[in-house]
Parts: structure tokens; sequence; C-alpha cells
């Protein structure tokens, strides 16, 4: 009876003993290659990765989910007989993670090669702000001199396209969308945001997220100078909340025949709280952070005087860069008080024009929960398109990831409406007071300064300049349609495309920061668990 109480008591030390002894025996490349594969599992999950979903449905992608009213003439008449957003979308396969699509484009991109036409818009306040041109000529090579522009009789549709937060012309999927949509026989112009570009800030006011002002000059200018040409408008991630909220303001009165709106943020507050809720979310939130404090310096002058530089310098989130710059420039009292007056969901239902919203359920940087459905659902003259990946402004297509499925949506959709009879028509009727006489477009040459960016020159000043290489000078094409340039204006001119490319440099090498930061912090969080619970905060925001 002592004999099996004993063999019993020194069982478990038996059994332990046993698994150390098994344990030992297993091969050290088998914990390697278990470690490798958790690994795997966690990075799978943790970037979000659907290839084994694309794989199990036979790469035949999801269907784009449309949201619109049931009585509209505008669907019916319009987006019904658009195709490809009434088929499917697959994500490219080796970028099947909303986070490696984004960071895709934001620093490889694969962008078209070609040379805008610069023009230098005068806005009343003082402010200047540059419209690249890209014409239909340029693109199919039928432009004999690059220095002929549009006349005012063209019948052409122009494709406005609104950048955004930080990005320009030069943005690799700005350069995507311009140069496509030039392909299909249009001619598009990109409004850079104040202080973007290249150019230098002229006045106090700075574009913000809700900033309509400079928009609402510019198709004012346009209609006014191209009359018979329709106007078509394509607002990108802040762009497109500028544009949504434009239209809204103004409603029957904008001479916008149709627009579309890409990855809009629309409710700012609600995009401010979860862009620092999850770890991969605040990487997000830092990067862009980085973006808009290299703007500031880019305008310390202003900045200086107008904000609080310390506290810009010393920023973390994009909700502690609109405390100290934002807010303090535009006079808005709280940051939430800011995001609240300039999110675009409180306008849609204003809408007057035809407008097509293409969001994603995966864009890492404007969440879902912010999208204004049942608003959309109760205005006839709007189509939500939702696909379930894409990340942010990528839906790369194909094995090569040569294409954007959201540009070929886009002007699909343009085609579509411009055949129609649908097309908006402004209810305004424009008079010489409506411009006024200082917001018009500057074709006096435009010299580099201090740090990169583009000033007006007077007439009397003779600045000097470095010699230029053959390689600076085919970079881009800056010249302004119709204007009469010397030898001397297109001097200062290639002075400028030399800063843009530095300036575009910089804003890949945020990216690839961004690309680099993902990877690592997954793989960190994996391997110190506690130290991570730690860096995170002890209420998260809950989700909704």
């Amino acid at each position: 009876m002592d004999c099996i109480e004993s063999s019993l008591a020194e069982t478990p030390a038996v059994a332990y003993s046993l698994l150390f002894k098994a344990a030992v025996a297993i091969p050290t490349q088998h914990y390697l290659l278990g470690l490798a594969f958790l690994c795997a599992v966690f990075l799978y999950n943790f970037l979000e990765f659907h290839f084994i979903e694309d794989l199990l449905s036979g790469f035949r992608g999801s269907r784009v989910s449309l949201t619109y009213n049931p009585c509209s003439e505008f669907y019916h008449g319009v987006v019904s007989k658009c195709q490809i957003i009434h088929g499917r979308y697959l994500a490219t396969p080796w970028l099947s993670s909303p986070h490696f699509q984004t960071s895709f484009i934001n620093f490889f991109g694969r962008a078209p090669t070609f040379r805008y036409r610069r023009q230098m818009y005068n806005a009343s306040d003082g402010g200047t702000f540059a419209l690249d041109w890209l014409l239909n000529s340029d693109v199919l090579g039928n432009a004999t001199d690059k220095n002929i522009g549009i006349s005012k009789d063209d019948t052409t549709p122009i494709v406005v396209v609104i950048p955004g937060l930080t990005s320009d012309s030069a943005s690799p999927y700005l350069k995507h969308l311009a140069f496509n949509t030039a392909k299909c026989g249009w001619n598009v112009v990109v409004s850079n945001h104040r202080g973007l570009g290249g150019v230098s800030v002229t006045s106090d006011a700075f574009y913000n997220a809700g900033w309509t002002e400079d928009i609402r000059n510019v198709f004012k200018y346009l209609h006014k100078e191209y009359p018979k040409a329709p106007i078509f408008a394509v607002g990108t991630s802040i762009g497109a909340n500028i544009l949504v909220k434009y239209l809204g303001e103004d409603g029957d009165t904008v001479p916008v025949a149709g627009a579309v709106a890409v990855c809009s943020p629309w409710d700012l507050l609600i995009g401010s709280r979860f862009i620092c809720r999850k770890l991969v979310q605040r990487l997000y939130d830092r990067a862009l952070t980085i973006g808009l404090q290299g703007y500031a310096q880019m305008h310390e002058q202003q900045y200086s005087r107008l904000a609080n530089w310390e506290g810009i310098i010393k920023s973390r989130t994009l909700r502690d860069f609109d405390a100290h710059a934002t807010c303090l420039v535009g006079k808005f009292e709280t940051v939430d008080s800011y995001y609240r007056h300039c999110s675009s969901s409180s306008f849609v239902g204003l809408v007057s024009v035809p407008l097509l919203c293409i969001s994603t359920l995966d864009d890492p940087v404007c969440t879902v929960e912010a999208i204004p459905w049942d608003e959309c659902r109760a205005n006839k003259n709007i189509v939500l398109a939702v696909t379930k990946h894409g990340g942010h402004l990528a839906f790369f297509e194909g094995i090569t990831a040569s294409g954007l499925w959201w540009v070929r949506a886009v002007n699909e959709f343009i085609g579509v409406l411009h055949s129609s009879p649908l097309m908006h028509k402004s209810k305004q009727v424009e008079s010489s007071e409506d411009l006024h006489p200082q917001s018009s477009i500057d074709q006096g040459p435009y010299i580099s300064v201090a740090d990169g960016m583009v000033a007006a020159m007077n007439n009397e000043q003779q600045p000097i300049f470095e010699n230029l290489t053959e390689e600076e000078t085919q970079e881009t094409n800056i010249t302004a349609p119709d204007a009469e340039t010397s030898d001397k204006d297109s001097s200062f001119l290639k002075r400028c495309l030399h800063h843009l490319g530095e300036l575009s440099k910089s804003r890949k090498s945020i990216w690839l920061a961004v690309y680099v930061a993902l990877v690592s912090a997954s793989a960190l969080s994996f391997l110190f668990k506690k130290r991570t619970k730690k860096i995170l905060p002890a209420n998260p925001t809950p989700k909704k």
C-alpha cells in the first residue's frame, strides 16, 4: 500500500521530467519553424491581410456595395450604366492588405510620367496657389505648342482635382488620375492647396479640412473663362471632404456638372478618435502629423507669428497639431468645434449635384464608422459605392499593380454622366462682381526663393540663379497657358521644378518609414506583448 502511494506521489515529477526530455529532443529548427508560423499568423491578422479569403473565393473579388435612393433618377439614368462599380473589385494578390496598399501608393505608386502646365491663382485675400493643368492634347500627343492653352470656346470637359492632406499634383495617386483622365479626352486641372506644390504662402490664410473658399473661386473662374466646357470635380481624402462641403454650402448655384468624392473622412470628430484607437492607426496618425509639421516648417515665418510654434514642433498627433496650429490660424474655439464645423457629413443632404462617393470598409485612415449611410440614401443626387477592400486611395488591381480601380471607376462615371441629360446646370447668373479683379490667373513670372518655395516677382526685380543641368530642366513643364514666357522666366520656372522634386522625395521617405514601422511594430508587439500594453492608453476609446 505504501509503495502504491509513493509511486502516485512521484508520478507528476516523472511526467514533467519526461516532458522536459521530450522537449529537449525536439530539433531547434522545429521551434524556429513554429515561432515563424505564430509570427506569420499574428502579422496576417495585425496587417489585415485577406489573401486566403481571396484564394478561397477563387480570386473573384468582392462585389461593390451601392447605397442610393430607390427613386433616384440619377442612379437609374447614369450610375446603373456604369459597369465597373456594378462589378467586383479584386486587390493585387501581393498587396492584399490595406496597410500594404496604402503604403505602396505613397512611396512607390508607379505613377505615369508627364509634364503639367502651371498657372498661378491670386485670391482676393492676397493668397496664392497653383493650378496644374494636363490637357488631353498633351497626353494624346496632339499638342504642337506647349504654350498654347484652351480656347474660350472649347467644349472639352474640364475635370478639377482637389488633393488630400499635404498632397499636391506630384502625388502618385493624383498623377494616376490626371493621366488616365486626360487619356479619356478631357482636360484636367489639379487645384493645389495653399502652401503646397512648391508655392509659398502669401497671406495669413491657410487651407484646412473645411476650407472651401479657394475651390469656390476656382470653379467660378473656370466657368467664366470656359463657359462652354462642362466642369466636373474629383476630391480625394480631405479634398473629398472639402468638395462635398462646398457642394452642400452652395447647393444649386455651383457651376459643377457632376462630382466624385473618393475616400472622404466625412466626420472629422469620429475620424480623430478612430486614428488614435489602435497601434496601427497611431502609426498613420504619427505619419500624417510629421507631414503637417513639414508643411508648417516650410511656412515657419507665418506659423510662428499666427500659431503656437513650440506646440507645433512638439505635436505628436493630428489633434495636437490642430490645437496648436489649425485652430489658432482658423480662429476655431476648440479642436472639436473645428472638426464639427468642417465635417462634410452635415452637408450631404444639401448636395444638388450628381455625386458619386467611393469608400472602402478597410480604409486604415478614414473609418467606415463615419460614412453617412442614411444621409446618402435619402439624397436622390448621391450614390455611395463601398468596396470591401482597397486601403486609402489605393485600390490596386492586376497582378502587376499597374492600375488603380477607383481611377477607372471615376473616369467611367464622368463619361456616362457627360453623355446623359442629367448633368447639373448652375442656376446662378454670373455677374461681373462675382469674381474679384484680383482673383485671376497671374501669368507673370514666378521665382524660387527660400526653402524651395515660389513667390511672385515684380518686373523690377532681377534675381540671380545657379546654372541648371539638362536633367533638371526636363523634370516638369510649368509654363502657363497663353503666357508670353521669356528665356529668363523659363529659367525661373525650371529652378522651381528642382525643389518640387526634393519635396516629393521627402514625402516618399515619410511613407517608407510608415511601412517599415508597420512591420516592425507588429513583430515587437508579438515578442514584447506586456511592454506594448503599457504603451496603450489605460482607457481606450470604445468601439462603436
